[in-house]
C-alpha cells in the first residue's frame, strides 16, 4: 500500500483484519519509498525486488503524484504487470477514468471498506489467504 495518511493505512489494515486476510500488508508512505520496495533497492535493498498481489495506490501522494506513480512502473518490465488499484476520497469520473488510463486496474473510494476490498480482490481473481473463522467454544 502507498498511502501518506496513517489513518488511512490503520483503516486498510483493520479492513484486511476483519475480512480475515492473511497476506501482509506492506504500507509505505511515498511513491519513491513503493519504487525502492518493488526495486529492491535503498532501503530494501537487503530484502531484494519483490512482486506483490497488488498494489493500493493513493492518488494524492507527497512528491511523485500517484498518477506519475503510476506511470512509472508501467515502463518498468520488471514490475509492470502488477494490478494497481487507485484510491482517493474523490468520487470524480474523471479522475478514476485517468486512473484506468493509465493502468489502474480498479479505484476504490477512501476510506477502504470490506464490501469494495471484497469486490476488487474477487474481480482481479487474487489468492488471497484468508485465516478461518474462529470457532465459538461449546456449551457443555
Amino acid at each position: 500500500m502507498v498511502e501518506d495518511s496513517a489513518t488511512d493505512a490503520e483503516l486498510a489494515l483493520r479492513t484486511f483484519q476483519r475480512a480475515r486476510i492473511a497476506n501482509p500488508l506492506t504500507v509505505v508512505s511515498s511513491s519513491e519509498q513503493a519504487l525502492a520496495y518493488l526495486r529492491g533497492t535503498g532501503a530494501y535493498k537487503k530484502r531484494g525486488a519483490g512482486r506483490p498481489l497488488f498494489i493500493l495506490l493513493d492518488l494524492q501522494l507527497p512528491g511523485m503524484s500517484g498518477l506519475d506513480f503510476l506511470c512509472e512502473i508501467k515502463t518498468d518490465e520488471r514490475i509492470w504487470g502488477i494490478p494497481v488499484v487507485s484510491l482517493s476520497m474523490t468520487e470524480s469520473s474523471s479522475a478514476i477514468v485517468t486512473c484506468l488510463e493509465r493502468g489502474a486496474v480498479d479505484h476504490i473510494i477512501k476510506p477502504i471498506d470490506f464490501v469494495a476490498l471484497q469486490s476488487v480482490a474477487k474481480r482481479l481473481k487474487l489468492k488471497l489467504s484468508i485465516l478461518p473463522r474462529e470457532t465459538a467454544p461449546t456449551a457443555k
